[in-house]
């Protein structure tokens, strides 16, 4: 996924996992998925969904400031943290009522993003690299990776394979944004897409075990779902501890849980993929949503004149030809909707404006390559701010 990240959101942390307090008032009122009363403010994200204003002031890091109305007000306390796990800067920032239970929730969440970078971090040794290594036998799993192996599994057949989790040889024959320059030969990549078929992959439950089994030779490669469903789990873990909101980025992955103050929905920057990380064409207003895009303007090479991106078709062996230059989803299904981000940006506008007609649960914003188009879903267009202005939006997707 084409989903990079800037370390703006806290400058002053690193890769350790580190606390700072702020004591917060908030207003005590309700809405959800409209436009605040009042300017909020905005966070800074990551490169595919990037801060849309005083990245690095001071002012960043507390929540937004009530208006100065006779409002009933609440004391609360935010702690910023950031961590690096699964290759990428993880980074968020939870709420509480106490010092105390801030710093709670704070540690929960490192332990819990530790416990899944143990479980399925291509960078050792894993239970989802063993699935790999043992291709052709089960392999027992633990029920999270059942389940997000299972939900890629209907993506995949929901699109026709333009998701394809078993892309994995495909993948690791390019080497894209990681280490790949040149082009395979065509007897190269004949070979790999042949391994790719997710149709193959078996997942079930045995005496209370669940297990996964792919076909020999193939490689199943989570890439596009993982840090998604993982968002998810965390914000469900949140509330579960009773937090009512929260910020956390997964490399570009954003997940907004609940609002970002009572009756103030979270505001993500979208970035303009043509333009330095931190310029973005507009802006979602979103609660307790998933906010994830896809686009290959991060991760590419290139060779005689011409660029490779990263997102490979499962069908072709080689990087996609698209008309979208990214694909922005938001959806209370984190998983669901990275690896949707995969399948609409590898089948191109015709296709993608197909896919969403037929599914209007499925809620987007694209920009097309020609940098001066926006198609906005119709669920998302009161929460959609256009600040681009050599840009114009298009109101045909359902």
């Amino acid at each position: 996924m084409g989903k990079g990240m800037n370390a703006t959101l806290i400058p002053f942390f690193h890769f350790s996992f580190e606390y700072l307090l702020f004591r917060l008032p908030i207003m005590l009122s309700s809405s959800l998925f409209s436009a605040p009363a009042v300017k909020p403010f905005v966070f800074a994200l990551s490169a595919a969904l990037v801060a849309v204003a005083s990245a690095v002031a001071a002012p960043q890091l507390r929540a937004a400031d009530a208006p100065a109305a006779a409002e009933a007000q609440a004391v609360e306390y935010q702690l910023p943290w950031q961590s690096l796990h699964m290759g990428t800067l993880i980074q968020g920032q939870v709420y509480a009522g106490t010092p105390e239970e801030t710093k709670r929730l704070a540690s929960i969440m490192e332990s819990e993003i530790e416990r899944f970078d143990d479980m399925m971090s291509v960078h050792k040794e894993t239970v989802l690299n063993d699935v790999n290594r043992r291709a052709g036998e089960r392999v027992t799993v633990t029920p999270e990776i059942a389940e997000m192996t299972r939900l890629a599994l209907r993506v995949a057949e929901e699109t026709d394979g333009a998701f394809e989790p078993t892309i994995g040889p495909v993948v690791n024959l390019w080497k894209i944004g990681f280490g790949g320059d040149t082009v395979p030969s065509d007897a190269a990549i004949d070979e790999a897409v042949k391994r790719v078929d997710y149709r193959k992959v078996e997942v079930g439950e045995t005496e209370g075990s669940w297990y996964v089994r792919i076909a020999p030779g193939q490689n199943i490669d989570m890439g596009g779902i993982a840090k998604g469903y993982i968002g998810q789990k965390l914000s469900e873990r949140l509330k579960a501890e009773g937090a009512s909101h929260a910020l956390l980025d997964l490399g570009g992955n954003v997940v907004a849980v609940g609002e970002k103050s009572p009756g103030h929905p979270w505001r993500v920057g979208l970035q303009s993929p043509d333009q330095t990380r931190g310029a973005y064409f507009g802006i979602l207003a979103v609660s307790d949503m998933s906010v994830i895009t896809s686009g290959a303007y991060e991760r590419n090479f290139e060779k005689d004149g011409k660029r490779y991106g990263h997102i490979l078709s499962a069908k072709t062996g080689r990087p996609v030809l698209t008309d979208i230059a990214s694909v922005t989803i938001a959806d209370r299904n984190g998983g669901r909707a990275d690896a949707l981000c995969t399948a609409l940006f590898a089948m191109g506008w015709e296709k993608a404006k197909a896919f969403l007609s037929a599914h209007e649960d499925v809620h987007a914003v694209l920009l097309l390559n020609d940098m001066k188009t926006v198609h906005v879903s119709r669920e998302l267009r009161s929460a959609f701010t256009l600040t681009d202005e050599t840009m114009r939006l298009e109101d045909d997707i359902p």
